[in-house]
């Protein structure tokens, strides 16, 4: 291991010393740049970027550094409104599932190459495509056919296939897909039984949803089956009848279910002998290692068709055709709701209204990337390093310079880029401190000439920064959340998440260790959210009919610890303090900054003194704990979402059952269908209503415990002009400069005039 120090670290220990109470200027630190060339910005980046691919960016600091080196079709404004970028105009139909981008002829790679509609058909079906394993793919969930493509269930035949009523019949089939037929998958053929959970004869009535757990020997928990009925819930405990573990076949498929939040089936098995042996949710199943021989299939009549009068609908509830080899079918794109026309010409339909789409259309998922760079390296197997500043190619207004890991990133102006010579901030200089301190610090010793979107300044030293003329404060459309592994005990009871979130004082948290006007959170949407959300909140609170702002979903530590009772935790008195017998420690799990760890001491200290459960503390690189995030390595750790886009949609996804970024363990099938259905209804207040309903469920079951909304404050020197802090914090540097007689000099207009879309024709 490299254990040198790098200029940017010895630089913030030397700095670290300066007193920051001892500052008496009207300004932090000095405005003296020293030399610096005046077309050079020198700001934070956060970190190192865990990626620079607009389809796998899923972080703060990696989104940050992708939307100065690509553009979409849209790109944030200097107050974060949606501004043309690579699309001069645009078409959508009255119901906004349909939509026609044209795209300016001058769009350029930093190459030379032109950019084109093919490059975003590529880009966005790439993001969908499973092998990509992009997190972010669910901000591009709205293409018609999306998700289901994402998880691998839509099929096209290449070909006649021949579909026969059991696995492994002869003979003549009972149908034959004609080419080119769309299929969805219910399930694949054979499977592999490891539970010690009897099949069942037949399906119980009036079975609503089920919850299953397979068991887990490393971590200890046992495997665990939860029937769920309109007036009751039957756990099913594993039984002498259980099936030997081994491949079984799917026959046939029995009927629908939700198993945990999502759709499913429960199917007929037979075994080797092909003989019946009960039914068994698709959730208990496992792919077997052998072949996978059939597909049990459904057609799937909702092929893109890109003319509002022709949409196609599948059936509610797809009926089983039989099954079929998956020889020649095939995972097809062109079933996606995206295509191009021409080289300037871009359809999109959406599977459900999408109103806020430019809004989305600027976050770097939807960012185009090059089909002729990125797959010889996937073909090599390394998909990952087209990514390399020796071989990357962009079309943002920057590109790559030179990278030094862990100490700075050097852009560039891209030379092809339209905006070469309105650009008066030529190159920028990223540093990759992780510590709010030293980035503080660094500003103060005029190394930096603003903090960046991703560092935040240091808690205990608000109160003096408040008071200076380069200090800055704002609403930030993000919350601060502690997520739960609710897989692993004691986390597991829903009563003990509960009185976790309980016993936590989150307005002392924001007045006395935050400090920035952080509104504690009893739920998950920023109050101030857009599209409709902000004004529902309102309304409702104007007749006293929040249910987020009701007292038992604020501290309660004596509620708590009666919660913690009802989950079986005895809490006895002892030395003037509780303890909560049976509860083992619980580890919390935070990535290094001080924030982090401020926040983190001051809930391990509410927890000890309120439940009397003892907090271990654990603290990582952003990257590790990233890592062992995805690997579910945790119990709670230190998290939270900032908007990809100005709509509840983009919080309220991570909680799906489905989302890769929901890494909790918990689903619910009433939250997801409420979530779907609030994404699917035109009218903004029931739209809204809806989603505010599924919150309420979040907010009983606590997945998550929701700690603050996010203000954001910030330092940035007096001589950057064009800087308007936003609640979206998305600054984008091509609209800043370098004012060298900003003393005498009032104007803090953008660097050029900003464009902005001309209202949309119809579609």
């Amino acid at each position: 291991m490299d254990k040198r120090v790098t200029p940017a670290f010895a630089l913030a220990l030397v700095v670290t010393g300066c007193s920051v109470q001892s500052d008496n200027g009207e300004f932090f630190g000095t405005q003296d740049r020293f030399g610096k060339d005046p077309q050079t910005l020198f700001v934070n980046a956060g970190g190192e970027p865990e990626y620079i691919d607009p389809g796998k960016a899923h972080d703060s600091v990696s989104s940050k550094l992708v939307q100065h080196l690509f553009e979409g079709l849209a790109a944030y404004g200097p107050d974060a409104e949606p501004v043309p970028g690579v699309a001069e105009s645009y078409q959508r139909s009255k119901d906004n599932l349909y939509f026609r981008f044209h795209l300016r002829k001058d769009a350029a790679w930093s190459d030379g190459k032109p950019v084109t509609a093919q490059d975003f058909e590529y880009a966005w079906k790439r993001v969908l495509d499973p092998a990509t394993a992009s997190q972010a793919s669910p901000n591009i969930y709205f293409l018609r056919n999306g998700e289901l493509f994402n998880q691998g269930k839509l099929l096209r035949a290449q070909e006649s296939v021949p579909v026969f009523e059991a696995p492994d019949a002869q003979g003549q089939p009972s149908s034959t897909l004609e080419k080119g037929t769309i299929v969805l998958v219910l399930g694949r053929t054979p499977v592999k039984v490891e539970s010690q959970i009897a099949p069942l004869t037949d399906l119980p009535e009036g079975l609503e949803s089920i919850g299953y757990d397979a068991a887990n020997p490393k971590k200890k928990t046992p495997e665990k089956l939860v029937q769920i009925f309109a007036n009751e819930t039957r756990v099913v405990a594993p039984s002498a009848g259980a099936l030997p573990v081994g491949d079984y076949d799917l026959v046939r498929v029995r009927a629908p279910v939700i198993c945990n939040g999502a759709k499913d089936y429960f199917f007929e098995l037979a075994g080797p002998d092909s003989k019946p042996v009960g039914v068994l949710p698709g959730c208990m199943l496992k792919p077997s290692a052998a072949k996978q021989s059939k597909a049990l299939i459904a057609k799937w009549d909702s092929a893109p068709t890109y003319d509002p009068k022709a949409r196609a609908q599948p059936a509610a509830v797809p009926i089983p055709l039989g099954f079929a080899s998956e020889d020649n079918l095939i995972s097809d794109t062109s079933m996606l709701g995206v295509r191009a026309l021409d080289d300037q010409t871009l359809e999109v339909e959406a599977e459900y209204p999408v109103p806020y789409i430019l809004d989305l259309l600027c976050a770097p998922t939807t960012y185009p990337v090059r089909k002729d760079l990125i797959e010889p390296f996937k073909a090599r197997g390394e998909p990952d390093l087209w990514t390399r500043p020796e071989t990357f190619i962009g079309n943002g207004p920057y590109m790559i310079d030179s990278w030094k890991f862990r100490y700075e990133i050097r852009m560039k102006r891209n030379p092809h880029h339209r905006y070469l010579n309105d650009l008066k901030i030529h190159n920028i200089v990223w540093m990759a401190v992780e510590s709010y301190v030293s980035t503080m610090n660094l500003y103060k010793a005029g190394e930096l000439d603003y903090i960046g979107d991703n560092s935040s300044l240091p808690p205990p030293y608000l109160p003096v920064l408040r008071k200076k003329k380069d200090f800055e404060l704002t609403n930030y459309v993000g919350t601060y959340w502690y997520e739960l592994n609710t897989k692993v005990p004691p986390l597991d009871k829903v009563e003990v998440r509960q009185a976790l979130n309980l016993a936590i004082d989150k307005q002392q948290l924001a007045d006395k260790v935050l400090r920035g006007s952080q509104a504690p959170a009893t739920h998950f949407v920023p109050d101030f959210m857009g599209q409709g959300y902000a004004e529902y909140v309102d309304e409702l609170r104007a007749n006293s009919k929040d249910p987020f702002d009701a007292p038992e979903l604020k501290f309660n530590p004596e509620l708590a610890r009666s919660l913690l009772k009802k989950a079986g935790y005895n809490i006895v008195e002892k030395n003037g303090g509780f303890v909560a017998e049976g509860v083992p420690p619980i580890e919390l799990l935070y990535n290094t900054s001080e924030g982090h760890r401020a926040v983190a001491v001051t809930i391990q200290d509410m927890w000890k003194k309120n439940l009397g459960i003892e907090v271990q503390l654990r603290n990582e690189e952003w990257g590790v704990m990233l890592k062992n995030v995805r690997d579910k390595n945790f119990q709670v750790v230190r998290f939270g979402w900032i908007a990809d886009f100005d709509h509840p949609q983009t919080f309220l996804d991570t909680f799906m059952a489905k989302s890769p970024n929901n890494r909790t363990g918990w689903s619910n099938a009433k939250y997801d269908a409420l979530v779907q259905s609030a994404r699917s209804t035109a009218d903004v207040k029931e739209s809204m209503r809806l989603y505010r309903e599924a919150e309420g469920i979040l907010a009983e079951e606590v997945p998550k415990i929701p700690l603050y909304f996010y203000t954001k404050s910030t330092l940035i020197k007096p001589y950057v002009k064009g800087f308007h802090f936003n609640r979206r914090n998305e600054q984008l540097t091509q609209w800043m400069w370098l004012d060298p007689d900003w003393k005498n000099n009032p104007s803090d207009e953008p660097a050029f005039p900003v464009p902005a879309f001309a209202a949309p024709a119809a579609y």
